[in-house]
């Protein structure tokens, strides 16, 4: 039979035990690879518009680019015949690490490049009348954001309560250094939602910006890979709200 000091002893291992399972969950862990798979989405943009929805195409695939394995997140309008130019929103990340190697974005009034390395972020911005350089210096290392926020998303160990400090290069705002954002990551809880494709089960996560700039909530599916079935992003007084209409999962790349 135990004796008191005994049951305190063990109460208090307990305790401790419980605190640092608790603490994992805000642990700073590196993102895996393994929970990333290729897969085919089919999104409904902006459904609040006047207008109706817009349809895109969303492609997350295994390619070797300049020494790199990486995952490829592309976004294109689902009928490119419906634009006179080659549209579309390309984010590569690196297999292993997840971090960011470039992104390229093309549309009918501009194109943006960025090319990451480990200490600098090369940006150039092309529009008809001019063409801007920018030398980001990085002095932390940065995550993806944009369409590369997929992958990344994907590779992180989420549970309710977890919670996530990095920081991105925001291609919408700010000048030079200004672009790096520190931003936190958490999963707000477990729910079940209603999409046009049914009802799912799913995190709610919430991607905020340290300077309010953003925040962007994402429902995605409860077991790897962690894609979104519907997307709240706000930036401003700017709202846009899609939803998933079709996901394709493929295996892994690797």
């Amino acid at each position: 039979m135990l004796n008191f000091h005994s049951c305190i002893t063990a109460l208090s291992l307990a305790v401790a035990i419980l605190g640092l399972e608790a603490c994992k969950l805000h642990e700073p862990r590196d993102p895996s690879p393994a929970g990333v798979q290729a897969a085919t989405l089919i999104w409904r943009i902006d459904l609040d518009s006047p207008d109706g929805p817009g349809q895109m195409l969303e492609a997350i695939t295994p390619v070797f680019w300049e020494g790199h394995q990486t995952w490829r997140v592309t976004h294109y309008p689902l009928d490119p015949s419906t634009s006179t130019v080659n549209d579309f929103d390309l984010y590569d990340v690196d297999a292993d690490s997840l971090r960011p190697v470039r992104n390229v974005m093309q549309t009918s009034k501009f194109r943006l490049e960025i090319h990451f390395k480990n200490d600098v972020a090369t940006l150039r911005q092309v529009t008809e009348d001019r063409i801007s350089d920018e030398q980001i210096p990085l002095a932390t290392s940065v995550m993806p954001e944009g369409p590369g926020e997929r992958v990344f998303v994907a590779s992180l160990p989420l549970q309710t309560g977890f919670v996530r400090e990095y920081y991105i290069l925001d291609r919408w705002s700010g000048q030079g250094t200004s672009r790096l954002k520190q931003v936190q990551l958490s999963v707000v809880g477990a729910k079940q939602i209603t999409t046009a494709t049914g009802s799912k089960d799913v995190f709610e996560l919430e991607i905020r910006a340290s300077d309010d700039s953003f925040r962007i909530v994402q429902y995605v599916r409860r077991q790897p890979p962690y894609y979104p079935f519907r997307v709240e992003y706000i930036r401003g007084s700017k709202r846009l709200i899609s939803e998933v209409a079709l996901m394709i999962l493929g295996q892994g790349g690797r």
